[in-house]
């Protein structure tokens, strides 16, 4: 007998009826469930108190334990005095899986932030023509009493009429909110917003529209919807820096050029003179072009390829180029 109050466990009173049992064991589970954050522990006690409430002959022996009384004769784990079982009595509640979404967006998106739509169905359970089962009590099993000789032997089958879930859809009277059909189809459309500076593989979750219960008890799973940035022709998101690459000749690394670049914000010009002699093994950056996220905005950074000309420089020509660079203090 176990020492814990499996009622104040499940927050119900002594004489709840099963339909309420299951009802708050559903509650409470989806609030301490271990992957809501929830402690194992707790979830686990909460399984067992379900366990125990919900099988008739479980709850008639916590309600009213009997005295254990030591025998002197017999061999009392023989497989004669065995209880024998076709299968587990009680079910477990089961965690139904969740289903995944890749939500494509641009870069574009991202700088500016955007709101998605996605058009979502579920077909659940409809739990007003879910009833527990009066032949097996929502126990899910039959249990019958033999006598063998001087010895009684309980044997536990399936039941018949519940197929072993302990419940069954009622259809004596018409369901106005499923016609009696025993499921609901729910549209819906999900708007995401998406803030501006999200990252690839950011995930938002909508709890319940995952694959639907097949059983009052069990936990529906969720929608998981994740953030997948596509790739840009002109940047490269680095943090949130934006990162563009550009060519130039050897002649236009050192006088300069103006180089147009398509921004999100609309297309400016950038004159390369003004960095100087550009360097191709660095990086030029240009504050605050780049992506804004929590109250902070990157740079725009460019990199810049010299295109350097296959020519081989007679004498003359090379005179020419030791000049220059005399003249200019290269």
């Amino acid at each position: 007998m176990s020492n814990e109050d499996y009622y104040k466990i499940l927050n119900v009173n002594k004489s709840a009826r099963s339909d309420e049992i299951k009802q708050a064991f559903k509650k409470l589970a989806r609030e301490h469930h271990p992957d809501k954050g929830g402690k194992k522990e707790t979830f686990q006690k909460i399984q067992k108190a379900y366990e125990t409430l919900s099988d008739p002959e479980k709850k008639r022996a916590y309600d009213s334990p009997q005295p254990e009384f030591p025998f002197e004769f017999g061999d009392f784990n023989r497989p004669f005095f065995q209880t024998h079982h076709h299968q587990q009595q009680t079910r477990q509640p089961v965690n139904m899986t969740n289903h995944y979404y890749a939500c494509k967006i641009s870069l574009k998106d991202v700088y500016f932030g955007t709101v998605k739509r996605i058009k979502v169905t579920r077909e659940r359970l409809c739990l007003g023509c879910v009833q527990t089962c009066p032949s097996c009590n929502g126990s899910g099993s039959i249990k019958r009493a033999v006598q063998i000789g001087p010895f009684t032997q309980i044997m536990s089958h399936n039941c018949n009429k519940c197929g072993g879930t302990g419940e069954f859809f009622h259809s004596a009277t018409f369901c106005t909110k499923c016609h009696s059909k025993t499921k609901i189809l729910e549209e819906r459309i999900i708007e995401i917003t998406i803030h501006k500076g999200v990252e690839h593989g950011k995930q938002y979750v909508f709890e319940d529209w995952g694959q639907q219960a097949k059983k009052s008890s069990d936990i529906p799973g969720h929608l998981v919807v994740t953030v997948e940035v596509e790739p840009h022709p002109l940047f490269l998101r680095q943090g949130n820096d934006l990162t563009y690459t550009t060519n130039l000749t050897l002649e236009e690394s050192i006088i300069g050029k103006s180089i147009e670049i398509d921004h999100f914000d609309g297309q400016f010009v950038v004159d390369t003179a003004g960095f100087g002699i550009i360097n191709p093994n660095k990086q030029y950056s240009i504050f605050e072009r780049g992506i804004s996220c929590n109250g902070t905005r990157g740079n725009l950074n460019i990199i810049f390829r010299i295109d350097y000309p296959v020519k081989t420089l007679n004498a003359k020509e090379l005179e020419v180029m030791r000049n220059a660079f005399k003249q200019l203090n290269l």
